[in-house]
């Protein structure tokens, strides 16, 4: 009997609601796909300035309540927040049976309050954060970093979430791993479609709609233009 596939995309950042209309757009994606899906708001609230986490479920068959499950892929806006997620966890193995691949933007977030005695994950820099990574990948961890430079693209910053959900997407179509859910390109497309945040009327949401589905484009062809294996463990697109 084959196996079921799975996915689960957890989506960890600080900021407020539009990170749950991220979390629509892949559950939406996945409806369309044809296959079912739930929203976990499994940590902290949605307001300014505030952390949170959503976790999208998506399975073959029918999501029933607070089921147990386990990440895939880490959305991370960046580095902070991919990173935060990563080292909860007590044991990388046990937390992430079938392995896991952060998707984060180069960008790390400036603390609020910098003081000269403090030290921790908010203080870091961008070749600490990597670092970090690399390190459990040479203790044997089953981890992928895709890390990749939003701003050079100037877009603004709350269409973050259609290029990292394009990111995502593409990956998935170019591992071809069957434990994992793959999302059909015009399912994804019509998930963020479905949640363009803006009124349903009018030449503006027309052209809202279509720039949404541009910059998810954009994100799927960064992901599919990196030049080296699909096998590599960090990757810089």
């Amino acid at each position: 009997m084959p196996q079921e596939r799975l996915l689960t995309i957890s989506n960890p950042a600080i900021g407020g609601s539009g990170y749950l209309t991220l979390a629509n757009m892949q559950a939406d994606a996945a409806i369309a796909g044809g296959f079912h899906a739930a929203i976990h708001q499994c940590r902290g609230l949605a307001q300014a300035g505030g952390p949170l986490c959503v976790d999208v479920v998506i399975r073959e068959k029918q999501v029933l309540g607070a089921v147990p499950h386990m990440v895939d892929y880490v959305n991370g806006f960046e580095l902070t927040e991919a990173w935060r997620t990563v080292s909860a966890v007590n044991e990388f193995r046990e937390s992430f049976p079938r392995g896991l691949t952060v998707v984060a933007d180069f960008f790390v977030e400036k603390p609020i309050l910098v003081t000269a005695s403090r030290r921790g994950p908010r203080y870091l820099t961008r070749e600490e954060f990597i670092g970090k990574f690399e390190e459990l990948i040479e203790e044997g961890c089953d981890l992928r970093l895709i890390a990749y430079d939003f701003a050079k693209h100037e877009f603004p910053t709350i269409l973050k979430g259609p290029f990292s959900f394009g990111i995502i997407v593409a990956d998935l179509h170019l591992r071809e791993d069957d434990r994992f859910v793959i999302l059909p390109t015009a399912a994804a497309v019509e998930g963020i479609l479905q949640n363009v945040p803006t009124k349903k009327r009018g030449l503006a949401y027309k052209e809202r709609r279509k720039f949404n589905s541009y910059v998810f484009e954009r994100g799927y062809e960064a992901r599919e233009r990196f030049a080296g294996s699909v096998h590599e463990r960090i990757m810089f697109i």
